[in-house]
């Protein structure tokens, strides 16, 4: 059975549903299906790589157009070439670098989820739309928009007047559509009431008159509490564990040895295996009218491979530090891999 997303709270529920179970919206959009895509050349140039998807990097596209912008300005020199890559490796450099600083080492998973449409599309995407980082959902931005205009509106008046090259061009145009941007992000950031309303929500459920209304309109959701606060607790415990599994991998076998391709992929393969149990019990628990035995049961059932999958994951993270320092014991981490194997593959024909 395939799964839509509340347009009004952006969870997820099952798509035979006619109203969202948390916030009774009867507005929905299907989910977005991400294929895994090969390792092709276009995928190394413009996108990087987490989670088993490909996400467009910005860093990564700023150094492709940088390079092309500098090559305009003496085509014919090859000493321009050189100059060019330093300049790009440099913008990518600072760009990753400013990422890091600004935002969390992984995006979150909605993000991740929502991308590789294709280099066109994503670059559209890019230049045109924000992302919900929640829902991974693409909103048109009217800034974006203007900023664009305004860059090829100037950029056509430089060549008007007849400008030294498209190098002079794109600088003029950049010199005011920078200002434009984030004077329109600015405006939008103070005008837009969707922070107040989150927290509006995220308040309300201390008013007890609420509560009563909701338990009288639909099943009992209310006994279902204690399985929702024990999945969140996993899912944030997994998370924590899995990033520091990732950090030690790469510290203890530098890439491009083998050994660290297999233990990524068996890491990569827990995170699947770990978030699609998470989410056929959120499922479950969203849908259910009721707790009965075998409700009860097949939640039992799911979160108790998940508090495996948690304490694995724990497991190899602890024999990775035991590790880092003592060569012998490599045999000991390989070892232990079989079995984090042997736990991941005892799942998936659950």
């Amino acid at each position: 059975m395939t799964n839509k997303i509340c347009n009004n709270c952006g969870s997820k529920v099952n798509g035979s549903a006619n109203f969202c179970p948390k916030c009774k919206s009867t507005s929905f959009r299907n989910v977005y299906e991400i294929t895994k895509s090969n390792n092709t050349l276009v995928h190394k140039i413009f996108y990087d790589y987490q989670d088993s998807y490909y996400v467009l990097s910005k860093s990564k596209v700023a150094a492709v157009l940088v390079f092309l912008l500098f090559m305009t300005l003496v085509f014919n020199s090859p000493s321009i070439i050189i100059f060019a890559v330093v300049i790009a490796a440099l913008v990518y450099v600072i760009g990753t670098s400013a990422g890091k600083l600004l935002e969390s080492d992984r995006l979150p998973r909605a993000v991740v989820e929502n991308n590789n449409y294709g280099l066109l599309t994503d670059l559209k995407h890019l230049f045109f739309y924000w992302q919900d980082k929640q829902t991974g959902e693409y909103t048109l931005s009217k800034t974006k928009t203007i900023t664009v205009l305004v860059f090829l509106l100037f950029a056509s008046l430089g060549a008007v007047f007849s400008l030294p090259g498209v190098f002079a061009f794109a600088l003029l145009g950049l010199l005011v559509a920078t200002p434009t941007f984030f004077a329109g992000y600015g405006i939008h950031r103070l005008t837009t009431a969707e922070p107040v309303k989150e927290l509006i929500e995220k308040t309300q459920p201390a008013g007890h008159k609420k509560e009563v209304k909701v338990e009288k309109s639909e099943s009992n959701f209310h006994e279902f509490d204690h399985y929702r606060t024990k999945l969140n607790e996993l899912k944030i415990m997994y998370e924590i564990k899995e990033k520091n599994a990732r950090k030690l991998i790469e510290k203890r076998f530098t890439p491009p040895q083998l050994t660290y391709d297999r233990f990524m992929t068996s890491v990569e393969n827990s995170n699947r295996m770990f978030y699609q149990h998470a989410d056929a019990v959120s499922n479950i628990l969203d849908l259910a009218s009721e707790d009965n035995a075998k409700i009860e049961n097949e939640i039992n059932s799911r979160m108790e491979i998940l508090e495996n999958l948690v304490e694995k994951m724990d497991e190899l993270v602890n024999e990775l530090v035991l590790s880092l320092n003592e060569d012998d014991n490599k045999e000991n981490v390989s070892d232990f891999l079989h079995d984090f194997d042997y736990v991941i593959d005892s799942v998936k024909d659950y």
